[in-house]
């Protein structure tokens, strides 16, 4: 019998589009669903696109989602379709609608279409608001206490997918990715830590001077490589003991350690941080996460500290021409 499928929603996004090309180096069939495919950052990431099932989909339509599941013989499905925090806070209804409801119709479609495994990757803004309540260790015991609408669709989807699986049947495993996402990607799909990384290191391959503004005290930051290989990890892994999972790095980086580290690969850099508002209600001051479980359990270990994932850079000039 052929293997069979994984849907990957949001599959062409800076995860989506790693984890694609990791399953494909494993043997794997992934299916991608994504309302916007982006084949060429597919394509820059190292995927041949004709060896994957690519399939225009919107979230909220649940009958598309079902038919991409049954026709391409999927048996787990990897959730990473959603808008971002500051897209959420601008526009809090759609982001609700796609970010809550986009799921229900994942976990809708699990249900109607006996999927063993969903993968949906939460995020560390869930317990933000507990920092700064005597919490002295972030692992997964913390509590949950959203401080925006974007963390309480996270939230609200952790105990919805948990709800879903105890009462049908699937397995429901829950990726926090505790540090801000960052990587090569689309500037409008990208949060403004992102985007701010970004302007760096392009101004650093450019040669020119810049000034970029950053709004952050130290915190974690999660390259997309790393946090695309924890969530195939989680994929492919036969059984679980736990099923909610930290996905970090662990180090904690500021502006300042982010210009020494491209300043290092590109020599001469003149980039100049700003500081700017918070674009998000999120404290100031961060701890750094364990991540022990998904050590032991997934056998994650980040391998792009910032260095690393600065000398990553062709991967952006490919993607910009640069």
């Amino acid at each position: 019998m052929a293997k069979k499928g994984i849907l990957i929603t949001g599959g062409s996004g800076l995860v989506g589009a790693y984890s694609v090309g990791m399953l494909l180096d494993r043997g794997e069939r992934p299916v991608v669903f994504d309302v916007a495919l982006n084949e060429r950052l597919l394509s820059v990431v190292g995927v041949d696109t004709s060896k994957v099932t690519l399939i225009r989909g919107d979230m909220a339509d649940l009958p598309a989602l079902i038919s991409a599941i049954r026709d391409h013989d999927c048996d787990r499905i990897i959730h990473l379709a959603a808008f971002l925090g500051e897209e959420v806070q601008r526009r809090p209804y759609s982001g609700v609608r796609l970010n809550f409801m986009g799921t229900i119709n994942v976990f809708e479609a699990a249900r109607l279409e006996h999927v063993s495994r969903v993968i949906f990757p939460s995020s560390g803004t869930v317990y933000l608001g507990s920092i700064g309540e005597g919490i002295k260790k972030i692992d997964e015991s913390i509590p949950v206490n959203p401080p925006s609408v974007y963390a309480a669709t996270k939230a609200s989807c952790e105990f919805m997918g948990q709800a879903y699986a105890k009462r049908y049947g699937f397995e429901f495993i829950c990726l926090r990715y505790v540090g801000g996402l960052y990587g090569p990607s689309p500037a409008g799909l990208k949060a403004t830590r992102e985007i701010a990384i970004q302007e760096m290191i392009r101004a650093a391959v450019k040669g020119q001077a810049a000034q970029i503004k950053w709004p952050y005290g130290p915190a974690e930051i999660l390259y997309g490589k790393d946090a695309a290989k924890a969530t195939v990890l989680a994929a492919l892994k036969d059984q679980f003991k736990d099923k909610l999972f930290h996905i970090g790095n662990g180090d904690m980086v500021s502006g300042d350690d982010i210009i020494m580290a491209i300043q290092n690969r590109f020599p001469g850099s003149a980039i100049e941080i700003i500081k700017a508002s918070n674009p998000m209600p999120y404290p100031e001051t961060r701890l750094a996460s364990d991540f022990s479980r998904a050590k032991e359990q997934l056998g994650y270990e980040p391998d792009y500290p910032i260095d690393l994932a600065v000398a990553d850079g062709a991967t952006l000039k490919q993607l910009e021409n640069l």
